[in-house]
């Protein structure tokens, strides 16, 4: 029974593992993804930030010149996508022929706020086009710029090569017809088409082994691109492939056959003492053999740990890489507001504002991001915290914000439960704020907070009685990223209840949310009172699925 547990228990951690390291490659995509999506939303915002530059009834080249940049070329649709109504130099007749193929123009037309096509035929180099939905006082248009392959993967190599990685592994850029668009493998060029019978099953997957190495894909939103992530599997699945993966195997085996020889060998002790010490050596060498077992599981447990290190170090290198630049915009534009408003016209003024503004967002969701990433890899050890006392921090640190909107925020009795308490406070906090950012303008605001206490289990319950939502939202309000409302509306990034899904998980709880719309919205998190440890949650693949269409549906970063 021993060894039949033994085998159990063996196979179920190399199991274990191995989607641990799979899930570790998905996340590294994911976020990769996330913020290369974010330079995209943000350059698609940039590209149409000045609506009443394009909404005049005529719009000359000049003006589609002055605005064009660096690009190959600009131009100004209806809101079908179908008529050119203005178009800067460089607009030839093959872009023009290869209009009513663009992606971006119909990702847009569909009702994406932005959209990134695939590589379209231009000159000896190819293009690709970003297209914007901008409103304007004749209608909403499409403006679509028309960006080089040659120039934007520069930027994406760069980007890419952040990527950690064992030996061997390649990160590549794919747009909708399987065309590369930059990648850290120098053998494959710009262009390069994917044909392949290999290549074709890693693009039909979302991840998998093909051929000894091993997948792993996340698709954009608001674009018909992906990041493909490929890996030889034996460095990567290292700590349960080859020897390692049979040698606890082999340990077992050798463990039944020294017990079997040991039971011979005692059964027959009973007639030759010879017979008894070579059993206490066999029983020796069970031992040896036990303790070698062990070491060999604290082993992967460190490799699993460093992983989950290198996510970490990878989400501060990312983070730190981004701000620092986003830092120096607004450090630098509030200079030139301090130091030149009176030499600057108001136009000028208006657009440092908005760069300001617009690096202030992008500065947010990167810090949102690398909160979220690190719910589950910095977080504290579970101890005793009184709910009523963090929720009395909370109100002191949302006392403007409740006495700006002249919100009645009630408390109830709240229990003492075995938890994180940086976390709770976190979750706490966005729940209440989430309250108060989403009130009527008819209506004070009024928000309960109260919980009961059933079978081991609190029961907290957050109500107010601002905008409420539709029902069918229910689920992907806890996405990362989603809004339902603009972000002129209600500010925001879209990450602070994907946050709040993300503790109640790791505290082995769960969350759930109810609303009406016009009368408010009530969030009920349950979560245990006595749990000592966190718990980890492994995706289905299903469950991956849809966080990657999530990301597809709702990352306008």
């Amino acid at each position: 029974m021993l060894l039949t547990a033994f085998a159990l228990e063996l196979a179920d951690t190399q199991a274990k593992v191995r989607r641990d390291v799979t899930d570790r490659v998905h996340e590294r995509a994911t976020l990769a993804t996330s913020l290369l999506d974010a330079f995209f939303q943000s350059s698609a915002q940039q590209l149409g930030e000045d609506p009443n530059r394009y909404g005049g009834r005529v719009v000359s080249a000049a003006t589609m010149e002055a605005g064009r940049g660096s690009h190959a070329y600009l131009l100004l649709l209806d809101p079908a996508g179908e008529r050119v109504l203005a178009a800067s130099g460089g607009f030839t007749a093959q872009a023009r022929a290869d209009l009513a193929d663009s992606a971006a123009v119909r990702l847009v037309r569909d009702g994406h706020r932005y959209g990134l096509g695939n590589i379209l035929p231009y000159g000896g180099s190819g293009v690709i086009n970003l297209a914007v939905r901008i409103p304007t006082d004749n209608g909403d248009r499409i403006l679509v710029a028309g960006m080089l392959p040659s120039t934007l993967s520069q930027f994406l190599v760069a980007e890419l090569a952040k990527i950690p990685g064992v030996a061997g592994a390649y990160s590549y850029l794919i747009d909708g017809n399987r065309a590369l668009i930059a990648s850290t493998n120098p053998r494959l060029a710009t262009g390069h088409v994917f044909r392949r019978p290999a290549e074709v099953r890693a693009l039909a997957q979302s991840s998998g082994m093909i051929n000894g190495r091993y997948y792993d894909q996340v698709r954009f939103s608001s674009s018909t691109w992906r990041l493909l992530l490929a890996a030889p599997a034996r460095p990567l699945f290292a700590s349960v492939s080859g020897v390692r993966r049979w040698l606890p195997w082999g340990i077992l085996a050798s463990l039944l056959l020294v017990s079997l020889a040991a039971f011979a060998l005692a059964r027959r002790a009973q007639r030759a003492g010879d017979r008894a010490r070579a059993a206490n050596v066999a029983l020796g060498d069970l031992n040896d053999e036990l303790a070698r077992a062990n070491d060999a599981l604290s082993r992967r447990a460190a490799e699993l740990a460093r992983s989950n290190d290198e996510l970490d170090q990878f989400a501060s290198i990312a983070s730190h890489d981004l701000q620092e630049p986003l830092r120096k915009v607004r450090t630098f534009t509030g200079r030139l507001q301090t130091m030149e408003s009176e030499r600057l016209s108001e136009k000028g003024i208006d657009y440092l504002e908005r760069a300001n503004s617009a690096a202030a967002r992008m500065q947010q969701l990167v810090e949102d991001l690398l909160r979220y990433s690190r719910v589950a890899t910095q977080g504290q050890p579970f101890v005793p915290v009184d709910l009523a006392v963090v929720a009395r921090e909370v109100l002191a640190d949302l006392d403007q914000e409740v006495e700006r909107s002249g919100a009645t925020v009630t408390v109830g009795e709240l229990p003492t439960i075995n938890a994180d308490p940086r976390q709770m406070r976190q979750l706490l906090q966005n729940l209440v704020s989430n309250a108060l950012k989403f009130a009527r303008a008819d209506a004070t605001p009024t928000v309960e907070l109260a919980a009961t206490h059933v079978d081991r289990r609190a029961v907290l319950t957050v109500r107010d009685n601002g905008i409420g939502f539709e029902p069918r939202y229910e689920e992907r309000i806890f996405r990362v990223f989603e809004r339902l409302h603009g972000r002129h509306e209600y500010p925001g990034t879209g990450i602070g209840l994907a946050l709040c899904r993300k503790i109640v998980e790791r505290h082995g709880g769960s969350i759930r949310a109810d609303g009406v719309p016009g009368v408010g919205a009530t969030f009920t998190v349950e979560l245990p009172t006595d749990r000592t440890e966190e718990v980890i949650v492994i995706r289905s693949d299903d469950e991956r699925g849809a966080h990657m269409r999530d990301a597809e549906e709702t990352l306008h970063v």
